[in-house]
């Protein structure tokens, strides 16, 4: 089925997502010229001249790589020792949380908090999009489980 196949292209996609921010938390700039381009590219706050600390990026950087491990864990190349429902609800909270994020990215009041180009441009165009498309695997990931899919009534 295509739920092992969409479970490696997500880890991948949030595996690099998870290493660039590592990389920006350790002062890395690429694909920007200096630290202001990078900030003004990938957090897009009015006025901003630097990139968060190594901290915040290395969070979210953890966070990423958790949920690449989830996207493996959904499609079943990893076995974990927890409930299954605890599964399908991760996988559920995953899609709800990209989606959405996916989402606000393109409301009036979200381009409006943050106003930087290039980041609004590429929120518009890469960001959003993509973000959206994440909680989307997320979904189908979740609704392939077996055990997810016979309580819902999709499998006999």
């Amino acid at each position: 089925m295509l739920a092992p196949i969409l479970s490696v292209v997500l880890a991948v996609i949030l595996s690099i997502a998870g290493l660039m921010h590592a990389l920006w938390g350790f002062g890395v700039t690429f694909p920007a010229a200096n630290e202001q381009q990078l900030a003004r590219m990938v957090v897009g706050k009015r006025g901003i001249t630097k990139m968060p600390s190594m901290t915040a990026c290395l969070f979210v950087s953890a966070s990423l790589f958790a949920f690449a491990f989830l996207a493996l864990v959904l499609g079943r190349y990893v076995a974990v020792p927890v409930s299954k429902w605890l599964i399908a609800a991760a996988g559920a909270g995953a899609a709800l949380a990209f989606m959405g994020r996916g989402v606000l990215g393109v409301l009036p009041a979200f381009e409006r908090a943050l106003p930087e180009q290039p980041f609004l441009s590429l929120n518009r165009r890469f960001y959003s999009p993509l973000i959206f498309l994440i909680g989307v695997g997320f979904a189908l990931l979740t609704l392939a489980l077996p055990y997810w899919s016979w309580r819902l009534g999709l499998l006999h």
